[in-house]
């Protein structure tokens, strides 16, 4: 059968039913909305009537979709929102407007996304791809349909795994993989019938009935096309019997029974008039275009094909309008009007790129090969002495366009696998050299790790051991003997006093080296030892330390940690020594992206900026530099010290 006769997908996941009683109901919703002036009332009946006019009356179901949309707003209910959005979307897609179809059915997604409902999104994804596929993009629509039937499937939901399904058999017939098509689709039908789905069997025989088409078996897509007009009859649904009517006559119209294809484009037209869709009656005329030009009706068909043009253009129906380009062609052959050929040619050539773009390479040549050779017939027309002539070099263009394809693509595929096997080669060796790194900078790391346990241990048990005879040895001559000379005894207490101090400052050391970081849990509690053993030399000194639990899970190096540590414990010391202060508060906090210490004394201070600042101070500031920190000392006479330490976290 070839490709012109008329294809209606009509896809599963819109509002099917066009039911009978749609006026009834609209009329009593209508009553019902004078009588109840409720709010949330309101919103769901201009809900239910966006609904029900989409089956009879798309502008007024529009109007009233706008209405929804206002009062559920007003509510801030986003479930109900969700729905007027999707049956919105519903509306424009009947009307044949995909794009605004896409927005609302986006916007409804996205409230549904918010509202974590995997049930609603999953819907909404059948009807993007419905769109997707209305468009072209066959891809896009088979990753959505597939991630809404994985949805499906896993809940047990066989009624929308069905619709899903036959989707999916919609894209492959359009992919032209027709026994898959078949496959899916009869599915589909065997359960609808099975479950007396009578509004869905509407769309599924008419789907049916295009896969056998497609497949040149004329007998069981007219048997299939029947059973769609019975069962659209059935329920009201006058898209799907106008449908099924323009199908027929398509079949019709190829078999040259002209009377009978007329009869039932009648039928189809006086439905579709009803509905108001302006894609449907496109369809429909240049369906009926078609048929005209059967009966060399070429005014007829031109008129028709160029009302059916601009609509096609505007809504990228790129198929259909191809369709339209190539009879225009004809029409105008026909009609001797060669400028208009070359115009329609040029446009149809545009187009015919476009629909490239898209392809495989070996589709691409395939199809570059097919567009060269419909263009070379079309300006054959033109001048038909030169026919043999142009016939040869179509021939001979022909083979060398598939020479050069088999050529380049074997080439591609050369160079392809040349480069892959050098990258895997590249991605090899870097990984080799990251392994190495690591490898060194491991051996790297356990060598300096045991040089510091080696110098903590040398630490311990040299210097250690020496400080902790001196202390003794002090010890014993102060007891041994009666020292009378308390200006000697006082110089031995100072000395054993150092010693003692010395060996706390070597344990802190080798504990810093013992690690390779230091978590702030260990510098506080560092701190608050050395705190603990401040208050009990000097007691009459309140302290009042501060930090915030905020920092435990922050770690320094060991270095950092001793800088941090020696730098605090230096300005307690000058607090305590120099001050004369009544209290000493230590204050640590986090901020945003940094630590921010505080070390503040009531003392008596002193002039900053003429006293010369000691070595501890500047110790201090040397060891916070080494860290990358700042340090900032503010002091006033009478009025005390102020160290602040600001760390990047």
């Amino acid at each position: 059968m070839k490709n012109k006769l008329l294809l209606i997908f009509l896809l599963l996941s819109l509002p099917n039913a066009f039911s009978q009683k749609a006026q009834d109901i609209i009329d009593g919703l209508k009553k019902e909305l004078k009588a109840n002036p409720d709010d949330r009332k309101t919103a769901s009946i201009y809900s239910d009537l966006t609904w029900y006019y989409s089956k009879v009356a798309i502008d007024s179901a529009l109007h009233y979709g706008g209405k929804a949309v206002v009062e559920s707003k007003k509510l801030g209910d986003s479930t109900l929102l969700a729905q007027v959005y999707s049956d919105i979307g519903a509306v424009y897609f009947i009307k044949g407007d995909f794009l605004n179809s896409k927005l609302n059915y986006l916007t409804a997604y996205n409230i549904r996304k918010l509202r974590k409902d995997a049930k609603g999104l999953a819907k909404i994804n059948n009807n993007l791809a419905n769109i997707y596929e209305k468009t072209h993009q066959y891809k896009q629509a088979m990753s959505t349909f597939l991630e809404a039937l994985e949805y499906f499937e896993a809940v047990k939901d066989e009624k929308n795994s069905s619709i899903t399904k036959g989707n999916i058999g919609l894209i492959l017939l359009k992919l032209k993989n027709y026994p898959k098509a078949l496959q899916y689709i009869n599915e589909v039908v065997v359960y609808q019938e099975k479950n007396g789905f009578t509004e869905e069997l509407c769309v599924s025989c008419l789907n049916l009935g295009n896969v056998y088409l497609q497949m040149q078996d004329t007998v069981n897509a007219l048997k299939f096309y029947d059973k769609s007009v019975k069962a659209c009859t059935a329920v009201g649904n006058k898209k799907g019997i106008s449908s099924g009517y323009n199908n027929i006559a398509s079949i019709k119209t190829e078999q040259k029974k002209s009377k009978d294809a007329l009869r039932f484009y009648e039928k189809s037209k006086q439905v579709r008039e009803e509905l108001h869709s302006d894609l449907d009656k496109a369809n429909f005329d240049l369906n009926l275009a078609q048929d005209y030009l059967v009966n060399k009706k070429y005014r007829e068909a031109q008129k028709l094909l160029l009302s059916t043009r601009p609509f096609y253009e505007q809504t990228r129906c790129n198929e259909k309008l191809q369709k339209n380009y190539k009879s225009l062609i004809t029409v105008y052959s026909y009609l001797n009007k060669p400028d208009s050929v070359a115009f329609y040619v040029d446009k149809l050539a545009v187009l015919d790129e476009q629909l490239l773009v898209d392809k495989t390479v070996k589709q691409t040549t395939e199809l570059e090969t097919k567009y060269q050779t419909e263009k070379k017939e079309k300006l054959l027309q033109k001048s038909k002495a030169a026919i043999a002539i142009r016939e040869l070099e179509i021939k001979k263009q022909e083979t060398q366009f598939l020479v050069l394809g088999l050529v380049s693509w074997g080439l591609l595929i050369i160079i392809y696998l040349i480069y892959r096997q050098q990258k895997l080669k590249n991605k090899q060796q870097q990984q080799e050299f990251e392994l190495k790194s690591a490898i060194a900078k491991i051996e790297t790391q356990n060598k300096l790790q045991e040089q510091r346990l080696q110098i903590s241990r040398d630490l311990h048990d040299n210097i250690g051991s020496q400080l902790t005879f001196i202390i003794s040895s002090v010890d014993n001559i102060k007891y041994a003997f009666e020292i009378q000379n308390q200006k000697l005894d006082h110089k031995l207490s100072n000395i054993s006093n150092f010693a003692k101090s010395t060996i706390i400052e070597l344990r802190d050391t080798i504990w810093a080296m013992n690690h390779s970081e230091i978590t702030f849990e260990d510098l506080k509690a560092r701190i608050h030892n050395f705190v603990e053993k401040a208050k009990e030399v000097r007691q009459d000194i309140a302290f009042d330390v501060t930090i915030e639990d905020s920092l435990k899970p922050i770690t320094f190096s060991s270095v950092e940690g001793m800088n941090i540590y020696r730098t605090i414990q230096e300005a307690i010391n000058n607090s305590i020594k120099y001050a004369e202060a009544n209290s000493i508060k230590i204050d640590i906090r986090k901020r945003q992206n940094s630590i921010d210490i505080t070390i503040v004394d009531d003392g008596k201070g002193f002039d900053s900026t003429t006293t010369a600042l000691g070595n501890g101070i500047q110790n201090m500031k040397k060891r916070i530099a080494e860290i990358n920190g700042t340090f900032a000392l503010q002091s006033t006479p009478q009025a005390g010290t102020t160290i602040t330490i600001n760390l990047i976290s």
